[in-house]
């Protein structure tokens, strides 16, 4: 199968997708039919009336049927459009809303090759040319081939030699014009392109503004963006620049064939072998060819276009998701998580992450995970949570691979306290209940707010639960941030705990307070902890020490300083020399 058949088997499957209305598209191809049979209709209606004035008196039935004609092909048009449009928005928002749903079932490891506004482009731009093809240039197919077929037999019927002459010169002037149509299409898909990596490095530069900002780096990021912009101005031009050619071309054609047919209509109506009606009709007939063949061209551009963004939307439908479970376990609390030999490098490196580790994690006990920066620690915690799977070994869960359990299921039964604590936009009600499901009344999340200790500041917010959060909660300190993930964990109630960085970003009061807050929540779970801070990690039940992929020690804090070196100098750093601390960062 060549490429092109494989792009428009793409484009097909896409639009099959989106369950097109076989009753509106039928009702839109029959209003179509109806504006071609008016337009088609009216250029004789208007011969005869011609013809009947030349002839001495012009019959007001004939001028009333001429308005009728026109007017019912005008109003069959515009159904036409709106139905036709009605199909396509339908299609359109069938395949955002299928594109969204896949977008959401990828596993993580996806959105390492492709920034988010880079996605976003694909669910808007790239849907935006299918929908262009379906509610425009598709009536346009359809009402430019009945109408230049109609045209062409009715113009034979009238007159073989002026018809022959008409289509010579128009065929002539598109044979010029449809290979500059062509070199506009693909500045069109180069142009889809440009837009996508610019939207992508846009929406990176506004989500992380505050950090441009802090690094004085508006000068970088302008510089970046400019090259961006001025590429897509070049394209532009570009685009400009044919269009100025091929735009005046068309116009040049329609005023050649009129001139033609107007000096070799002329003789032969003096020459008594046509009517001056005839040559009317023919004159109004051009715009029946010339039109039709324009409309055919612009569709043509606008399919290479939509097959373009077709094969990058079919390329995310392509995408493997998350792996699922054919014959799921039960998930039952309590069990003991392990690592076994477990070994992972992220897809396209090189270099090993983690090289053969084991690690139990036992329930009711709190486990720290230390190390430097790029140790794997974080990697960890994304095994757990099976955003990637582990390039040899296995991870048991009561013995049995984590695999084996349904993921919804698997990570309904875990809880992450990220150093950001991120917060989706929305109220403060729905960011503790975020992704929760059954029903949890006011008195529920409120005690959940109470537990974390945030119902103080909650209530002193304009609207208490209701109050709206700005984008990334910037108008909550990190704190509140901290412990409105925490009440959100009380209610999940997870079996497997994680502290990712939790209080490494907070003052020492506030640190206190979400301290006292994670010791509530702690109790009773299989913990997890991950800080550089070793006064938060030094009463752990266990700290295991990874140094480069590989767990270099194991034991409790006492155990550790004994037999760890590199643990009980770092100990001494923190604790007795603290201007010359060496933090442990997040890996």
């Amino acid at each position: 199968m060549s490429e092109a058949q494989k792009n428009r088997n793409h484009l097909w499957q896409l639009i099959r997708r989106g369950r097109p209305s076989v009753a509106a598209f039928s009702v839109a191809v029959l209003a179509a039919l109806g504006s071609v049979a008016g337009s088609l209709w009216f250029p004789i209606q208007t011969k005869h009336l011609i013809d009947q004035f030349n002839g001495g008196g012009i019959d007001l039935r004939q001028v009333a049927l001429v308005a009728a004609v026109l007017t019912g092909g005008a109003a069959a048009g515009a159904l036409s459009a709106y139905m036709l449009a009605r199909v396509g928005y339908q299609v359109v928002a069938a395949l955002r809303v299928a594109l969204v749903e896949k977008l959401l079932r990828l596993p993580v490891a996806s959105f390492d090759s492709e920034s988010s506004g880079e996605r976003v482009s694909r669910v808007v731009r790239d849907c935006e040319a299918i929908s262009e093809l379906i509610t425009k240039q598709t009536i346009n197919l359809v009402t430019g081939v009945l109408l230049l077929g109609g045209s062409v037999v009715v113009l034979l019927l009238l007159d073989v030699p002026l018809t022959l002459t008409l289509l010579g010169s128009v065929v002539a002037a598109f044979v010029v014009m449809i290979p500059i149509a062509f070199l506009l299409d693909g500045l069109s898909r180069r142009t889809q392109d440009r837009v996508a990596r610019m939207s992508g490095i846009l929406t990176h530069i506004f989500q992380e503004i505050r950090l441009v900002k802090a690094f004085t780096a508006e000068a970088h990021e302008r510089r970046r963006s400019v090259e961006e912009i001025e590429d897509l101005k070049r394209l532009g031009l570009k685009t400009a620049r044919i269009s100025v050619v091929l735009e005046p071309l068309m116009g040049l054609a329609m005023t050649l064939a009129i001139i033609i047919i107007l000096v070799y209509g002329a003789a032969r109506v003096a020459a008594g072998e046509i009517s001056i009606g005839t040559l009317t009709a023919f004159i109004l007939y051009i715009f029946n060819v010339v039109n039709p063949l324009g409309q055919l061209t612009n569709f043509t551009a606008e399919l290479q276009k939509a097959k373009g963004a077709s094969v990058r939307i079919a390329g995310i439908f392509a995408e493997a998701e998350e792996a699922s479970t054919p014959q799921p376990a039960s998930r039952k609390p309590g069990g003991v998580l392990e690592f076994r030999n477990v070994s992972f490098a992220y897809g396209g490196r090189d270099r090993i992450v983690l090289n053969g580790i084991d690690l139990r994690f036992e329930p009711g006990t709190t486990t720290a995970l230390v190390g430097a920066s790029g140790s794997g620690k974080t990697t960890v915690l994304s095994l757990i949570e099976r955003f990637y799977e582990p390039s040899e070994g296995e991870i048991l869960y009561y013995g049995r691979p984590i695999g084996d359990y349904p993921l919804p299921e698997w990570r309904g039964g875990i809880g992450y306290v990220a150093q950001s604590a991120p917060v989706m936009p929305g109220t403060v009600r729905e960011n503790i209940v975020y992704g929760l499901s059954g029903t949890f009344s006011d008195a529920d999340v409120r005690s959940a707010a109470e537990r974390a200790g945030a119902l103080d500041f909650i209530d002193h917010m304009p609207q208490g639960l209701d109050t709206v959060l700005i984008e990334q909660g910037n108008n909550l300190s990190g704190g509140q941030r901290q412990r409105i993930a925490i009440a959100r964990m009380f209610l999940r109630d997870p079996d497997i705990l994680i502290l990712d960085e939790a209080t490494s970003n907070l003052d020492s009061e506030t640190e206190h307070q979400v301290k006292l807050a994670l010791e509530k929540l702690m109790q009773d779970r299989t913990n997890i902890i991950v800080a550089h801070r070793l006064s938060t990690v030094m009463h752990a039940d266990r700290i295991c020490f990874l140094d480069n992929g590989r767990i270099s020690g194991t034991g409790n804090h006492a155990e550790l300083i004994a037999s760890h070196p590199y643990y009980a100098r770092l100990v001494q750093r923190q604790f007795q020399q603290p201007l010359e601390v060496e933090s442990l960062e997040a890996g």
